[in-house]
């Protein structure tokens, strides 16, 4: 049968009284709620879209990240029926199924409330590296005021078919000098909500930056490894992935691509730090020609076409994408090219890229 909660004030006379139960008569507010204190239902979670619009036209109330790398649709009862409420959230779990990583961070990228990339937000979250695969599994969270019997029927049957999908009702309460108070329960504890297991093997984690400080003081380079990150912080946002680390260029429009990458593993021939710049990427953002960014990289740099196979590239940089990679040897190399970077033009916004 549905629950109801009921909450207690102790007095200062060390007396009970029961507090009223009231209805959040403002549908937003609940929903402003959970997006500013999304822990407040879960503390594994992170909001990376509010109203997020899927292709079958509907919205998703909140889309979240747990924290490994899993979606998690929360969807707002708000008044609709039983059978409209779950069937339109089945519907989202459609398509929130099929998302992969450049989706997700598309999506985040477009949520104003994130404050930096999603792999930076992630980290500081949940204090491990954002996993290379995303959304291996997901799930569903209904957010109810009131749980009626239907409700609870048919999300019971779903998760009896090992459908992850699950119930918060959440009650709104007021003391007798105007506190507000929340409450919540969920219909079926979180532990045994049914997920779909996969294989480990199915999803890779980064490793963290000071595996990979390690790795190039072991492999001779830290020092070099070390002065890169210093020069472009607060410049460039990092990503650690497997050997290396990709600094991302954040544009005007919210997106982040990667535009150099410097690898743990010294070069073959004589060590140093070995490096990838994308210029076909910092033509566009910071207007600097391929011959000016020559100008600023070691002599033997060398032209390199791998950058069209970088994440997130364009059709244009499929096919026209031209890169510069070499080995930085000493300080003053590193200092030389990051300070011309910083130093170079920054479109603004009405210019073409």
């Amino acid at each position: 049968m549905p629950q109801k909660i009921r909450m207690w004030e102790v007095t200062k006379a060390n007396t009970l009284t029961e507090l009223a139960s009231t209805e959040i008569t403002l549908e937003a507010r609940l929903e402003d709620w959970l997006e500013n204190d999304i822990s407040m239902i879960d503390q594994d979670l992170l909001v990376i879209g509010r109203q997020v619009r899927t292709d079958f036209g509907g919205e998703i109330d909140l889309l979240c990240l747990d924290s490994a790398g899993d979606t998690v649709i929360i969807e707002l009862k708000k008044g609709k029926t039983p059978r409209d409420v779950t069937a339109q959230t089945l519907d989202y779990a459609s398509w929130v199924r099929d998302l992969g990583i450049e989706q997700i961070e598309e999506i985040a990228s477009h949520y104003g409330k994130l404050e930096g990339p999603l792999d930076v937000v992630f980290e500081e979250k949940f204090r491990s590296p954002l996993p290379d695969t995303l959304n291996v599994n997901h799930r569903s969270l209904i957010v109810a005021e009131a749980m009626d019997a239907s409700t609870e029927r048919i999300v019971r049957y779903l998760a009896g078919l090992n459908v992850p999908i699950n119930v918060t009702n959440v009650q709104h309460f007021k003391s007798a000098d105007e506190r507000e108070m929340l409450a919540q329960v969920h219909l079926v504890e979180p532990e045994a909500t049914p997920v779909k297991e996969s294989s480990k093997s199915k999803r890779r984690y980064n490793r963290s930056i000071i595996v990979l400080l390690d790795q190039a003081d072991a492999n001779g380079i830290g020092p070099l490894f070390r002065r890169v990150r210093e020069k472009v912080r607060g410049f460039l946002d990092a990503v650690v992935y497997e050997d290396r680390v990709w600094y991302r260029w954040r544009t005007t429009d919210g997106s982040t691509p990667t535009v150099l990458i410097v690898r743990a593993i010294p070069a073959d021939d004589d060590g140093g730090l070995r490096f990838v710049v994308h210029a076909t990427r910092l033509k566009a953002h910071r207007d600097i020609s391929l011959e000016d960014l020559k100008s600023l990289l070691p002599a033997s740099t060398q032209e390199t076409d791998s950058v069209r196979t970088w994440p997130s590239s364009s059709e244009e940089e499929k096919a026209n994408g031209i890169g510069l990679e070499g080995t930085f040897h000493t300080s003053e190399e590193i200092d030389k090219f990051i300070d011309g970077l910083r130093g170079s033009k920054v479109p603004s916004p009405t210019e073409s890229l």
